[in-house]
């Protein structure tokens, strides 16, 4: 093995950590050896020097030929493991998967599949070395149609990936893909196969793509194997969504119930056991199986958390199995499902309160983390959840019922979180509760926005135990709980207080603090007038910073209503270089209506600049009423910044009929299956703005109304 291997001018070479490549020999003999942590060390070794990173160095390109050589000796180990480090080298990864271009280049600087990866400064010789190990190992990739059916599942469970991502001729991996499919006794094997006939499908849709989608659907409908059922379903959802059978949440439901009856499909398919090294691959890989143990994780949870994935904007089958999870007789797999429920709930519109009911119905489970999980969940739902504020009362009544120690110490945990979501669906019937809490706890950081849900009228009783509470604080020691009570205040425009706040701005030592009474004290008003000379005073004196005047600004118009004042400080803002100044601003700009129509050249400038021409937009809109300035902004921006869609919307709606060419765009979000800030991300644990989206198909159906639509 490694014939040549010492001609080699390694010296000549270098790579992450060294100009000299003098110790890949070493390693390329340690991924060679007998010995498991001999193997365990060297594979560490490549990927945290010779392709550190993902980056290609010419050490890289010259151990291609070795590591092939090495795969194709059968008594080497871990060669799986060596076949997913030349892909890595060739940059073909599951993640970067689509259709190849036209002339069948998917990869590198000018390719779709690395679109915006590269950018003008990377180095030219890198960039050489990227194409130069690409090519290499995708002239050798015939190799791995020989390992199809190799004697360690590791090999045939990575061979059929590199093939369907590198090899050059689709039809003939296919060909051998469906040859392989009905031989294969591996469980991880087979759901490799399953997963490169998808890839074939989704980097060529026609041909041989269309003909693996036909392959996975047989799959699912014709396999005995529940994990290649499962695995085949959620390829075929990623690559042809539209070739899915009708019954295709009841398939995974199916292979849920069997999973139940057998305790588990089985851990999800791994690698050979490894050693224990003193290497990142050991410690992420043992971080992993820590993590899925630690949340009871097997093999059918991964497998329905990739269907989901895969299943993106197919709510129509999303929504019934998550329903279908969240009813299982198994604790595990409910408790599976909470997590997929917050992900799919805060990111996709359900279509009826079904699965947010059954998400609430866990509250009845006696299972006291289950209870903590569904509560975090419902708080990000609340503001689209007023259906279920009956069965978090009911939960949070059934404390009272329960010895004091019981839960100790999740009790005051649950119970903060149950308060949380019923404020944040504005049901007062948690104020008297809240009254009594707030005289004794830690002031909770959204408290002012649990009132404005509430609405300040019913959350009125909180404003006598506020204000003591801010009273017994010294506002020379600054805190967030002074921060959190000033905002609570304001938030329920409690009149009596206003003498409070303006004593903790004349004693502020911090400028948080004078920005939070600032702030305060303009959403008071009028209400707060006597506030006026000292917020002129300050005005005056500039004792705060140019950078904060804009705060000062904000608080003087709310006040007084001088806008002639205020103009110049907001013109400057406006160019301000930090986005939080601007954004005030703007705030303002908004507020000052038509007595800030002097400030339209600059907003129009903003505009031409593309500094976020759809606030700058609104802005123009609200101090000139006038639509045919504003409007081709709102029309262009609306699929450009999907996240400033309520603000526009809101725009829309006071346009009135004038609104009506966006009704194209307000049709299609009612449509939508997905939240508006929901970009696409499927992975992880996003959760997007609920509230907001909310509030967006409100205006939306306001503007179909308004105009007619």
């Amino acid at each position: 093995m490694f014939r040549g291997i010492d001609d080699v001018d390694w010296a000549s070479m270098g790579h992450a950590y060294t100009k000299s490549a003098t110790d890949v020999p070493e390693l390329l003999w340690g991924l060679a050896s007998d010995d498991p942590e001999r193997r365990e060390i060297a594979l560490d070794g490549m990927y945290g020097a010779v392709h550190h990173q993902g980056d290609v160095y010419d050490s890289t390109v010259a151990c291609v030929p070795f590591l092939f050589e090495l795969i194709a000796h059968p008594s080497a180990g871990d060669r799986g493991a060596v076949i997913g480090l030349l892909c890595s080298i060739a940059h073909a990864s599951e993640e970067d998967e689509g259709p190849v271009g036209d002339e069948g280049d998917d990869g590198g600087p000018d390719g779709d599949a690395f679109a915006g990866e590269f950018d003008e400064d990377r180095h030219e010789e890198w960039q050489r070395h990227f194409f130069v190990a690409r090519d290499m190992v995708r002239e050798r990739a015939g190799t791995f149609l020989g390992l199809l059916d190799d004697p360690d599942p590791g090999v045939r469970a990575a061979a059929p990936g590199a093939l369907a991502r590198l090899h050059p001729d689709p039809a003939l991996v296919f060909g051998a893909l469906c040859d392989r499919v009905p031989a294969e006794t591996d469980p991880g094997a087979a759901r490799a196969l399953a997963r490169a006939l998808g890839t074939l499908a989704l980097r060529h849709p026609g041909g041989p793509g269309a003909e693996a989608a036909r392959v996975l659907r047989d799959l699912v409908s014709g396999t005995p194997d529940p994990q290649l059922r499962m695995t085949a379903l959620a390829r075929l959802a990623r690559c042809a969504p539209g070739a899915l059978p009708p019954d295709a949440a009841g398939i995974a439901l199916d292979v849920l119930r069997l999973a139940r009856e057998t305790d588990g499909l089985g851990p999800p398919p791994a690698a050979p056991e490894r050693p224990h090294t003193d290497t990142l691959i050991s410690h992420v890989r043992e971080l992993e199986e820590e993590h899925r143990r630690s949340l009871g994780l097997d093999g059918t949870a991964e497998l329905v958390d990739e269907l989901h994935t895969a299943l993106g904007d197919r709510v129509d089958v999303r929504f019934p199995l998550l329903v279908g999870q969240l009813g299982s007789p198994s604790r595990r797999q409910r408790r599976q499902a909470v997590g997929v429920a917050g992900r799919l709930l805060t990111g996709w519109r359900a279509p009826d309160d079904e699965p947010l009911l059954a998400l609430a119905r866990l509250l009845a489970d006696d299972d006291l983390r289950l209870q903590k999980e569904v509560l975090s969940e419902l708080r990000y739902l609340a503001p689209a959840a007023h259906r279920v504020s009956g069965a978090v009362a009911a939960y949070l009544e059934s404390w009272d019922s329960r010895p004091p120690e019981t839960g100790t110490p999740f009790r005051e945990l649950a119970v903060g979180m149950a308060f949380e979501v019923l404020a944040l669906q504005g049901d007062d019937r948690i104020v008297p509760a809240l009254t009594h809490v707030l005289e004794v706890v830690e002031i909770p950081e959204r408290l002012s926005r649990w009132i404005e849900a509430l609405g300040p009228e019913a959350a009125a009783p909180l404003a006598p135990v506020l204000h003591g509470r801010l009273a017994g604080l010294d506002p020379r020691a600054p805190g967030t709980g002074l921060d959190h009570l000033v905002r609570a205040l304001a938030a329920l425009g409690h009149e009596e207080s206003v003498p409070l706040l303006l004593g903790v701005l004349g004693d502020a030592a911090h400028v948080r603090t004078t920005e939070e009474v600032l702030s305060a004290l303009s959403r008071y008003g009028s209400l707060a007038a006597e506030a006026a000379p000292l917020v002129r005073r300050l005005w005056r004196d500039g004792a705060l910073a140019d950078r904060h005047r804009i705060h000062v600004a904000e608080a003087l118009w709310s006040l007084t209503g001088d806008a002639e004042a205020v103009l110049p400080v907001v013109d400057d803002a406006l160019s301000a270089p930090t986005w939080w100044q601007w954004s005030a601003a703007i705030r303002l700009t908004e507020a000052l209506g038509t007595a800030g129509a002097a400030l339209a050249p600059r907003l129009r400038g903003l505009i031409a600049a593309d500094h976020s021409p759809a606030r700058s937009a609104v802005a123009l809109w609200r101090i000139t009423d006038n639509p045919e300035d504003v409007l081709p902004v709102l029309l262009d921006q609306w699929p450009a910044t999907p996240a400033e869609r309520p603000t526009m919307a809101a725009c829309l709606t006071a346009m009135g009929p004038a609104a009506a060419p966006a009704l194209p765009l307000i049709r299609a979000e009612l449509a939508s299956p997905r939240r508006h800030n929901n970009n696409g991300g499927s992975r992880g644990n996003m959760r997007y703005d609920v509230a907001a989206d909310v509030a967006l198909l409100a205006d939306c159906r306001r503007i179909v109304a308004g105009t007619g639509g």
